[in-house]
């Protein structure tokens, strides 16, 4: 009996011992690691658009009853976050009603920065003396000093009362809302206008500028042409200009009036907003709605607000196509010269050269690429161009300065070893 188990435990031992040997432990593990580094990167990629997406949606604003050394104030505003946070550390900052061991605070986004000290507040949960999910509230995107959260009162025109809150708020908020759709009407229109039509005109007038400029260096006389097609130019110039002075006009002759949480009421100009809502009176329909402009808008737009606004089209349209001529530059020299290397060349000297060279690039940090790109591409490379084909042009650089061809290049470069 003890041989047969002895055999049996020998036959076993051999037998995990072939297993291990035959590397399939090694291919579980790897394959266990695999899913797990892909399981983790899903859950970091889902927790960052969680996060990141979840910014578009509207949040309900809440109002606070906050008892500050006996006397309430009010806050209205977003809740962004809550943490728990030790009572001694906010005693040391400074918080002398502050008595248990740990206490829960809510940073509150309460805009209204040209009327308030900070954009941003913590409030105690002890401090609170009751929260409330007021209806009528509206959150306004502006064109500068971000939100703005309050009551609307009442419209006016050019000072004028137009409509009031107090008499009919659903029809105040309605006409509200197709001012501002006309305001951004007009905002597109002024953007077309300068960005086409007075565009088109200030690159023209430079055009003759450098024209003149360039047979004054030469010592050439200046044709009579050039006069007249700069008198075309202004008349063209005064006509976009009146036009952008009336549209102007148009834009600011609506005005709003607001009552912030404190119990101030202000006016402001209806041509500042961007867009505005109730979003304790949205519905889902209209959150999605919402949600899907915010969104498009982020992808489609400009920035605004010193890039805290707004959309990064211009970064994204910029990256991609850099990319684009980065690969349409790097690829023809990097296949040709791999294959030349592997394929052509002998193992002699020259070639091992070139091939310590190409790994010496390959571990340069990517600053010192950046700091070579704008030595050589841009103040040499360029600055010689400007220096021999745009001299009426100078100071002012045409090629002599940061632009999408020489951070494609220099891209190239960092890629060329790869």
């Amino acid at each position: 009996m003890n041989a047969e188990r002895k055999h049996l435990y020998l036959g076993r031992r051999r037998g995990f011992t072939h297993w291990v040997r035959s590397g399939e432990p090694m291919v579980w593990f790897n394959a266990g690691a695999v899913s797990f580094s892909v399981l983790a990167v899903f859950g970091l990629l889902w927790l960052l658009a969680w996060h990141g997406l979840g910014h578009f949606w509207p949040r309900e604003l809440l109002e606070f009853s906050v008892n500050h050394d006996g006397e309430l104030y009010t806050v209205l505003g977003e809740q962004v976050s809550s943490e728990r946070v030790s009572g001694e550390q906010l005693r040391a900052a400074g918080i002398a009603n502050v008595s248990g061991r740990w206490e829960q605070r809510r940073l509150i986004k309460r805009g209204n920065r040209d009327f308030l000290d900070t954009d941003f507040a913590w409030l105690l949960d002890s401090s609170i003396a009751e929260v409330n999910r007021p209806s009528g509230v509206m959150r306004v995107e502006r064109l500068e000093w971000g939100n703005l959260y309050g009551r609307l009162l009442r419209i006016d025109d050019r000072g004028e009362a137009l409509v009031s809150a107090t008499v009919d708020p659903a029809a105040t908020w309605r006409r509200f809302q197709s001012l501002v759709a006309e305001n951004q009407a007009l905002r597109q229109e002024i953007r077309d206008l300068e960005r086409d039509a007075v565009g088109r005109i200030n690159f023209a007038m430079e055009r003759l500028r450098l024209r003149e400029r360039h047979l004054a260096l030469s010592g050439e006389p200046l044709p009579a042409s050039i006069a007249e097609q700069r008198r075309a130019l202004e008349a063209d110039y005064a006509v976009a200009r009146q036009r952008l002075l009336t549209l102007y006009e148009q834009s600011e002759r609506y005005s709003y009036r607001v009552a912030l949480a404190d119990g101030r009421e202000v006016t402001l100009p209806l041509g500042q907003v961007v867009r505005a809502i109730q979003p304790n009176d949205m519905g889902l329909p209209a959150r999605l709605d919402y949600y899907r402009v915010r969104l498009w808008e982020f992808l489609s737009d400009e920035p605004r607000e010193a890039n805290t606004e707004g959309g990064v089209y211009p970064a994204i349209f910029g990256t991609v196509l850099m990319v684009l001529l980065m690969s349409i530059i790097v690829t023809p020299f990097g296949v040709l010269a791999a294959v030349f290397l592997h394929e052509v060349a002998g193992q002699g000297r020259i070639t091992r050269v070139f091939r310590a060279a190409v790994n010496n690039l390959a571990g340069v940090p990517s600053i010192v690429y950046g700091i070579f790109g704008l030595g050589f591409f841009v103040y040499g490379v360029g600055g010689e161009l400007d220096r021999l084909f745009f001299p009426e042009a100078l100071p002012s650089p045409t090629y002599g300065t940061p632009g999408l061809m020489w951070a494609s290049l220099t891209l190239a470069l960092l890629t060329l070893p790869v």
